[in-house]
């Protein structure tokens, strides 16, 4: 039983159908973990061990009854679950990474909550983030940061970035999260997991609270999506069906899942984007990419190099969609006096760095944001176009593995970062990712190597809104073809 905290979601969960491992003893495996490792990776940051411990043994009586009754049980049920901080648990702490919100514990579930919950989800606990999930590493002033299971001198990623540590580090059977800019997925990469940014609006994000609870609960920030970090590319598909589906205000209104458009590589049309001048990538990514390419190859997929009619570049994703759309509906708590004077200062020194978009668009006008908001739609409708030929694109998360943590949260503008050793902006680590987010398509992680260094190296495969099975079957058969998860060895 030893590998147990390692299996994937759906080897734990025909565990419990046959009675191998009961839910109670699930949550005490990783109760147990979490005491001896989460001290020194900090990942996860709130815990109600008495309540999981309930709710596992009314999972556990559930079972029995459901399979002497011949009743069907949810697909997450008995499953013990960490579940990012910015999502409201119904009486259990919700910080967001605020200070403001130190305390504050909802008396209602974020509705994604209440659907893993539905499903049979056991919410053990929370996991760490930035303020207002604005940032690629997890870390904030109320709890510190989070540390890569495969070297604690490096970030977890962010903003989901405590979640991917506990997945990683056997501390959950997964981790539940957002995103808006690459936030499930960054982490995934950095520590060899399989992320997933889910269909834009497919996942309700009532009471995902950036905007602070009250009011702000009802706010789904534009670009924003469910998603969820995972060892097993297959365990993405019973949390999406567990959590895909309308708002209630919405009427019925919904994304369907479309069934995966291949179920053997040799019959994906893969669009192979792996390098663009205005972000460029490292070494280590590279020869993923030659790994990846050389399996589908061999695989006989139909792979198409830098195709000519990619609808756009990232630097066109990125200062006339992205950017703009990013800064309107960010986190106004990020307007306190030092950061704003950070920011200031950055944009004195380099005007044309990032911190003039980052203000510009957090003042922008309402015509301004329509402004991107109509490019963004040209570009939504490309993408469509452009999957009537392909099926999946394959493409880089972030430019390197995981960077070493870095100690300015305040001074956004301000942190060094490398590529192959030329010094380059820090948010370069968003604009492969960032993609996706203004698609709105699906978009799924591939841990495919280790680095140089020894750390995980990952790639993503973006899809057709909706696509979202597709993307995933295309991760779990090439994952399979290349190292795919690896349990960090210091945690084993």
């Amino acid at each position: 039983m030893s590998d147990v905290p390692f299996r994937s979601a759906v080897q734990q969960s025909r565990a419990l159908a046959a009675g191998e491992i009961s839910s109670r003893e699930l949550v005490e495996i990783y109760l147990e973990r979490i005491a001896v490792h989460n001290t020194a990776l900090n990942a996860v940051v709130t815990l109600d061990p008495e309540r999981a411990r309930r709710e596992a043994a009314e999972a556990d009586a559930e079972r029995a009854a459901g399979q002497a009754a011949g009743r069907d049980l949810g697909p997450l049920h008995g499953l013990p679950i960490t579940v990012k901080d910015s999502y409201e648990t119904a009486g259990m702490r919700t910080v967001c990474g605020r200070m403001d919100l130190k305390e504050y514990v909802p008396d209602q579930d974020a509705e994604a909550v209440k659907r893993l919950r539905a499903a049979g989800a056991v919410v053990m606990g929370k996991s760490n983030m930035p303020p207002g999930n604005q940032d690629v590493q997890a870390d904030n002033p109320v709890f510190g940061p989070s540390s890569n299971p495969w070297d604690t001198t490096r970030t977890s990623g962010g903003s989901a970035g405590g979640g991917a540590v506990a997945t990683a580090a056997g501390l959950t059977t997964f981790d539940f999260g957002s995103e808006i800019g690459g936030s499930t997925r960054i982490p995934s990469h950095f520590n060899g997991l399989y992320g997933h940014k889910s269909t834009w609006r497919s996942i309700p994000l009532i009471g995902h609270v950036p905007y602070g609870p009250g009011a702000g609960r009802w706010t789904e920030a534009d670009m924003a999506c469910g998603g969820a970090q995972a060892r097993d590319a297959r365990d993405l598909v019973p949390i999406l069906r567990a959590t895909v589906g309308p708002a209630d205000y919405d009427g019925g209104f919904s994304y369907t899942l479309a069934p995966p458009r291949a179920t053997r590589l040799a019959d994906f049309r893969v669009a192979v984007w792996s390098e663009d001048p205005s972000c460029p990538v490292d070494s280590d990514v590279v020869e993923a990419m030659d790994d990846a390419v050389a399996v589908l190859r061999t695989a006989g997929a139909k792979i198409t190099v830098q195709p000519a009619s990619l609808p756009l570049d990232l630097a066109t994703n990125h200062q006339k969609a992205f950017s703009p759309l990013l800064f309107g509906a960010g986190d106004r708590t990020g307007l306190a006096p030092a950061p704003s004077a950070a920011t200031l200062a950055r944009f004195v020194q380099h005007p044309r760095g990032d911190a003039g978009p980052a203000l510009r668009g957090t003042f922008q006008s309402h015509f301004h944001w329509l402004q991107a908001h109509m490019v963004r739609n040209e570009i939504r409708q490309r993408w469509f176009e452009f999957f009537q030929d392909f099926d999946v694109v394959l493409m880089p998360v972030t430019p390197t593995a995981a960077p070493a943590h870095h100690s300015k949260l305040i001074d956004w503008f301000g942190r060094p970062f490398e590529v192959d050793g030329v010094r380059r902006p820090y948010w370069d680590q968003v604009k492969w990712s960032a993609v996706a987010n203004v698609s709105g398509g699906p978009a799924t992680t591939i841990p495919v190597r280790k680095g140089r260094s020894g750390l995980p190296v990952g790639l993503q495969a973006m899809g057709p809104s909706g696509g979202d099975l597709t993307t995933i079957e295309f991760a779990a058969l090439l994952g399979r073809e290349v190292d795919g998860f690896v349990p960090p060895p210091a945690l084993v």
